[in-house]
């Protein structure tokens, strides 16, 4: 499943829905591609998201979900659009180690590479 979200840590409501469909792909044996633009790139930055802190109610925190996905290998690709999270103050030294950045070009091989698509 490619997944291309831009919801970051200022609604914590939506912005587990994109793991959680992540986890749902994964129970039926497929692994998910992230491309996260605007304010989801705080997502992937350890100085500026809480992974912990962030869910739905009814829901498990974000942490928790990624932390399933990632013992399971079932992120294929974390890629964080470059120039969104410059704008944002994010370096390369700010990224989980599961997220890399990229740009444009990343998310459409992303797309090709998957029958899925979902925007949030």
């Amino acid at each position: 499943m490619h997944i291309i979200t831009t919801i970051g840590p200022e609604n914590a409501t939506k912005a587990v829905l994109p793991f959680i469909a992540a986890k749902g792909a994964m129970s039926q044996g497929e692994a998910s591609a992230f491309f996260a633009m605007q304010e989801a790139t705080y997502l992937a930055s350890t100085r500026h998201a809480d992974l912990s802190e962030l869910k739905a109610p009814g829901l498990p925190t974000v942490r928790a979900v990624v932390d399933a996905l990632l013992q399971q290998d079932m992120i294929e690709a974390f890629v964080v659009c470059k120039p969104c999270a410059e704008a944002r103050g994010i370096t390369a030294d700010d990224l989980a180690p599961w997220a890399r950045f990229g740009g444009a070009g990343d998310m459409a091989k992303q797309a090709a590479a998957h029958d899925t698509t979902l925007t949030f």
